[in-house]
């Protein structure tokens, strides 16, 4: 048995014929359910016994595996393992951090043999039961390369690493520099480092009320004043603040976290989301031109 890599425009045919057998003929899944628009931008794989093509899957560039078929003749042969680990090998090469499929409720035992663990419910896919699993190949999320939204069960711990991991810039939204956010010791020393390491890194911060900074030292607006060409600070005007209903942090222009209302229950974060954190970006830098540096803080601190 040999498994080999290969694409949708190399053995279109090949993999076509063996799904068709399997899902279509054996299953009855219906013909325009199983070809999809994702096939000709996967990763496929093909098992071949002297020769001839009897299995494969394939793997989207979101970590999703799915369309592993075996013909009948071949089953209980290890290739189905084999085909699966050939996916696992390459996306811990490619650094992925985590795969995720809907296994047909006979192959969840099989699944899991090989790590990947059942989460939520059952349900319907072309008419047959179906369990979503997940394999967790690195615990850590990489600043600019995990892309895969989500809500932090603790954004002020994401907030710490979005700020750890950035190498070039970091642009600070926010209501009036949250303390369960942003007066963390270790928060407060990451940005010190990152303002002091390279002359052109860029650290902003944006606040909406400045009011409750009058009422007490916030260590990250006394570091603002220790160094205030690489940490400047500026407040929105109140005629600008109307309609602000959500605050935001973003890292490298990459990665990105956004909240509504303390406790950030409704937070959701990405390491790696330029489509959208270009339309934050945007957003930030037009509050930013008006912005306005407050001149009492310097007297504050």
């Amino acid at each position: 048995m040999m498994i080999r890599k290969t694409d949708w425009q190399t053995d279109k045919a090949l993999l076509t014929r063996i799904r068709h057998e399997v899902f279509v003929d054996e299953q009855a899944v219906p013909l325009e359910l199983e070809l999809d628009e994702h096939d000709p931008y996967c990763h496929h794989w093909l098992a071949l016994v002297d020769g001839q093509a009897v299995g494969t899957v394939r793997m989207r560039n979101n970590g999703s595996i799915g369309r592993m078929a075996v013909s009948k003749a071949y089953r209980n042969r290890g290739i189905g393992k084999a085909l699966l680990q050939a996916a696992i090998t390459y996306a811990k090469d490619q650094d992925w951090r985590e795969l995720k499929l809907a296994a047909q409720d006979h192959a969840i035992d099989f699944y899991a043999a090989a790590g990947f663990v059942a989460h939520g419910d059952l349900f319907m896919d072309a008419g047959i039961p179906h369990q979503s699993m997940q394999l967790l190949l690195r615990k850590e999320r990489k600043l600019g390369r995990d892309s895969q939204s989500f809500r932090p069960e603790n954004p002020a711990a994401a907030v710490l690493d979005l700020c750890g991991q950035a190498r070039r810039t970091i642009r600070i939204f926010s209501h009036a520099l949250e303390a369960d956010f942003y007066a963390q010791d270790e928060l407060v020393q990451t940005l010190s480092a990152f303002a002091r390491i390279h002359h052109q890194n860029q650290l902003q911060l944006l606040i909406c009320d400045e009011s409750a900074l009058r009422e007490q030292r916030h260590p990250l607006v006394a570091l603002s004043q220790r160094l205030p060409s690489a940490i400047p600070l500026r407040v929105l005007p109140r005629g600008a603040k109307v309609a602000i209903d959500e605050y935001f942090l973003i890292a490298d222009n990459s990665g990105i976290l956004t909240y509504t209302t303390l406790p950030a229950d409704a937070a959701w974060c990405s390491y790696h989301l330029p489509p959208k954190v270009r339309d934050y970006q945007n957003r930030f830098d037009h509050m930013w031109e008006f912005a306005e540096t407050p001149r009492y803080l310097r007297k504050l601190y």
